[in-house]
This record gives C-alpha cells, sequence and structure tokens, in this order.
C-alpha cells in the first residue's frame, strides 16, 4: 500500500510540475510577442528617413505619432554617445540639443556592433529616474553611428502576464540576464532590480528551463517553474506557494489510503487504475500540445477527467485559431508577393523609360540588378518566406553556362534577409566573370565552395581558373561596393579579392543570425 501511496504522489506532482512548466512557458511567449512588437517599432523609427537625413524636429513628429504612451518613450544617440533627442526630458530634446556627459550603455555599443536592434537589460535611467529596460535599433541608412532607443518601463510587461491565464496564488517574475527582477506581479516596486535567489541562480545555471523548489524573495517556500525569453536574454518565473501544490495531492492521496484500508484489493486496483489513467490523458495532452505545435488541427475531445477536459477544449480551440492565422498570413504574403511583383514590372518600365537616353551598357546593368533581385524574390515566394537552401541559392541566382560552374558544400539554409544578400552578390560576381573573367572564355571555369564553421558561420569561396588575366580595379565600381555593404549588414561578414594569376578569387565569411528580422515569433 505504501509503494501505491508513494506512486501517486509522484504520478501526482509530475502531473503538476508540467502544467507549472507549460504555463511558464506560455507566459515567456506573451512576453515575446510584447518584445517583437517593440522591436519592429524601434527597427521602424530607425530606418525612417528623419532619422537618416539627421532631421531631430520631423523624427520627434514621426515618434509622437507612434502614440507611446506614458510607459515608453525615445531617446536618440549619435557617435560620441550623446543623446540629441529624447522625448522623456521634454523642451531640451525638442531643439535638437544633445544631452552632454550621458554614459553609451554597453547594448548601444553591442547594436552599433551587430547592425540589428537588441534588447537590454535592466538599467537605471538617469534622465527619468526610474529603472528601465531599452531596444536599440542602429539607424543603417543614417551617416555616422546613430542608435534609436525605445525605453520601455518594465511594469509595461506586467500588463502582458496579468492576462494569463494561471493557477490560483500564482505569482509571474521576470528576470533579466544579469539575474536581476525587472517586473513582478506582486510587490513590483519593492523587488524591483533585486537579485534572485541563490536558489534560483543555480537553477538557471543548470538549464533554460525547468521547475525547482526554492523560496521566494520574502522567504515563503514555493515551486517555482522557469523558461527563456527566445528574443531576450531573460527568464520568467511563474511562482506558486509549495502548500498549494502538495496540499492538495496529500488529500487525495488521504482519500486513496482511506479506500484502500476499507476496500483491500479492490482500492489496490482503483489507485492504479486512476494512475493510469492520469498518465493516459497527460500522454495524449502532451501529444495534443505537439501537435498544436505542428500547426496541426486537434480535435475536441471528452475525458475521463474534467479539469483535463478543459484543457483539452482549449487546446482545441487553439489549434483552430493558429489554424485560420495561418491562412490569413499566406493570404496576406501571397497578396504581398502579388505587390511586389507589380512593383519590380513598374519600376523596370519606368527605368526603360527613363533611361532611354542614357548610355545602353548603364541601363543593362541596372535591368540585370532588377532581375536578380526578382529572381531572389521568387525563391522567397516559393518558400513562402521561410530559410531556403543555399543550393538554391547559387543555382537560381547565378547567370551561367551549366558545365562551368561547379558548386560544392553541405545544405545550409539560409534565413530570407540572406538569401537575398548572397543571390545579389553571386549575381554581381557572374555579370562580371561573363565580361571580363573565366565566363568570357570557353575553357573558363568557376568553382563555387561553401563549408560550415560551428553553428552559425559560412565560409564562402569563388574561384576562376582558365580565363584572361585579371587585375586589382584602379577604383571601387558599384558593384564591388555593393558586395561590401551586403555581406557586411545583411550577411555579418565581409568578403575578401584576390586577383591571382589564374583568375579572381573571392572569399566571403558570413555569420548567419540565429533568428531572422522576418521570422514570426
Amino acid at each position: 500500500m505504501a509503494a501505491l501511496v508513494a506512486l501517486n504522489v509522484a504520478e501526482a506532482r509530475r502531473s503538476q510540475e508540467r502544467a507549472l512548466l507549460a504555463d511558464a512557458r506560455a507566459v515567456a511567449a506573451a512576453v515575446d510577442t510584447e518584445l517583437v512588437r517593440n522591436l519592429q517599432l524601434a527597427d521602424a523609427l530607425a530606418d525612417s528617413e528623419a532619422v537618416s537625413e539627421r532631421d531631430w524636429v520631423r523624427a520627434r513628429q514621426r515618434i509622437d505619432r507612434a502614440a507611446l504612451g506614458p510607459d515608453r518613450w525615445v531617446a536618440i544617440s549619435d557617435a560620441t554617445g550623446a543623446r540629441v533627442l529624447n522625448t522623456f526630458v521634454g523642451p531640451p530634446s525638442q531643439t535638437g540639443r544633445p544631452e552632454q556627459g550621458l554614459p553609451r550603455p554597453r547594448n548601444i555599443l553591442a547594436a552599433l556592433q551587430t547592425g540589428r536592434p537588441l534588447v537590454s537589460d535592466l538599467f537605471w535611467g538617469p534622465r527619468s529616474g526610474r529603472y528601465v529596460v531599452g531596444i536599440d535599433a542602429p539607424a543603417r541608412y543614417a551617416q555616422g553611428d546613430v542608435v534609436v532607443s525605445l525605453v520601455i518601463d518594465p511594469a509595461r510587461f506586467l500588463q502582458v502576464t496579468a492576462r494569463q491565464k494561471l493557477p490560483p496564488r500564482a505569482m509571474v517574475t521576470l528576470i533579466d540576464g544579469q539575474r536581476r527582477v525587472l517586473a513582478r506581479s506582486r510587490d513590483h516596486h519593492r523587488y524591483l532590480n533585486a537579485s534572485a535567489t541563490a536558489e534560483m541562480i543555480a537553477a538557471m545555471k543548470k538549464g533554460p528551463e525547468g521547475v525547482v523548489a526554492s523560496r521566494s524573495l520574502e522567504g515563503e517556500k514555493t515551486m517555482v517553474a522557469y523558461a527563456p525569453s527566445r528574443v531576450a536574454g531573460w527568464t520568467t518565473l511563474v511562482v506558486v506557494p509549495k502548500r498549494s501544490l502538495i496540499g492538495p495531492i496529500w488529500t487525495n492521496v488521504l482519500g486513496v489510503t482511506l479506500v484502500v484500508l476499507l476496500a483491500g484489493s479492490l482500492g489496490v486496483l482503483v489507485v492504479s487504475l486512476q494512475a493510469r489513467s492520469i498518465s493516459r490523458e497527460l500522454d495524449a495532452l502532451e501529444n495534443d500540445a505537439k501537435a498544436v505545435g505542428h500547426g496541426q488541427i486537434v480535435n475536441a475531445r471528452s475525458g475521463t477527467i474534467a479539469n483535463f477536459d478543459r484543457v483539452q477544449a482549449a487546446l482545441a480551440g487553439a489549434s483552430f485559431e493558429l489554424e485560420r492565422r495561418e491562412a490569413r498570413q499566406k493570404l496576406m504574403i501571397n497578396e504581398l508577393n502579388h505587390r511586389v511583383k507589380n512593383t519590380l514590372a513598374t519600376v523596370q518600365a519606368l527605368a526603360m523609360q527613363t533611361f532611354r537616353q542614357v548610355d545602353g551598357d548603364a541601363r543593362a546593368k541596372f535591368e540585370e540588378r532588377l532581375s536578380a533581385l526578382g529572381q531572389a524574390h521568387d525563391l522567397l515566394t516559393i518558400s513562402a518566406w521561410a530559410r531556403i537552401d543555399i543550393h538554391d541559392v547559387v543555382g537560381r541566382c547565378a547567370i551561367r553556362p551549366d558545365n562551368q560552374i561547379d558548386l560544392e558544400g553541405p545544405s545550409v539554409l539560409l534565413p530570407p534577409e540572406a538569401a537575398l544578400a548572397l543571390c545579389m552578390i553571386i549575381h554581381e560576381l557572374t555579370t562580371n566573370s561573363i565580361k571580363y573573367g573565366a565566363l568570357s572564355t570557353l575553357e573558363g571555369r568557376i568553382e563555387v565552395q561553401w563549408r560550415t564553421v560551428g553553428e552559425r558561420r559560412v565560409d564562402f569561396l569563388w574561384r576562376e581558373t582558365g580565363g584572361p588575366r585579371v587585375s586589382a580595379p584602379e577604383r571601387k565600381g558599384f558593384g564591388t561596393r555593393l558586395m561590401d555593404r551586403l555581406a557586411r549588414h545583411e550577411l555579418n561578414g565581409r568578403i575578401e579579392r584576390i586577383y591571382d594569376l589564374e583568375g579572381l578569387v573571392v572569399q566571403g565569411r558570413f555569420e548567419l543570425s540565429d533568428q531572422s528580422r522576418w521570422a514570426d515569433v
């Protein structure tokens, strides 16, 4: 009997821990959704025409139209680290006079180095006089180093967590990458910037997610489920008092024990059947959750446990809602593809009319580059704007005789922005080779090789042989500058040209992002 009681306790506890971890993952996903919206807003402000032209009055007007509310504001820093615009400060920032003497946070420097928006940890805002977090987006089209920082009061995320369905007495805490409290659904202002407990820090070092026994900052014994953010270096904690989990378990065990004592062997059978029933229901719910994760439809069904029925009904409803949203997204992507094709065709028609009196070679180069962009778009359309294999990109974007270019390398899935950039680079290299390099002769050959180094780095090689001798040009043309810019900003790397006696050699080293800027988180 003792063994059966222990089995029942263990199974019930595992069930509660799985449910608690699922709650933590759901809250983390909701916080990530809010972060993605703010990342997109910061990136849009950084790429605005007003910021590119350093017109801070127009930039302030653009920010005002965004209706950020009282818990978000914008600060813009120049290459020296001085603030040239701060919508929290008020009148001084509206005139464009820089705020001197402010430190340049590490997150801003990291955003400048990576060329993409980043989410910061909690830090003290000297102008706002409070702890805040920031999303720092580099202005890619502005001259010099300019960073647009969307500053957020962390209490804003409590509005997101409050909308989540959680167990009674559950508390949500957001921990930043420095293991400090940035938001807490209970006593937020009291514990803001407090360090996480030693137990939680030790648990997070062991793994990115899990369920552990701990103590709250108030000293209460708790069970904590934690899950990582996919967007920032944050961790979401769902905390419940330990007694609220243990109490129902022991109440259930007491009832089972009485039944066992009264009914003997019949009670043992009941307990065994109950444990198996719970396990089957949990397995079924786990399979349903996996199906939802894979985008499959989950049909509603009745089970033997009422609480599990509600969870299953919620999963079924979620699967139908995801299916509806996916269908809507496909419709929007198809419409976007149609409009992009129309836009490219319009641009080509305008170019032909505008450049009628211009040198034919210049017009042909423009049309070829526009055609390459269209081919890259066709690839993205086929893949529904998801990741594309590098084989398809090189094969589609190289204008070549098939028997003169050899491709060699493993399968590498490129994000959409990387595929577009590599397609344009391949097009430029092929065009130059047809005119001046190996492809200008029937004997010429080109070897295109690539290999992966680690999880994200790709080393790329373009080697021409059998063509006329080549030499370094006296100046960089537009095509060279275009390739350098694409390698630096879209492929997070660089390319190097070697003008060898045998022919041109181009070596590239690229760092693929974990998360595409166009990915739906």
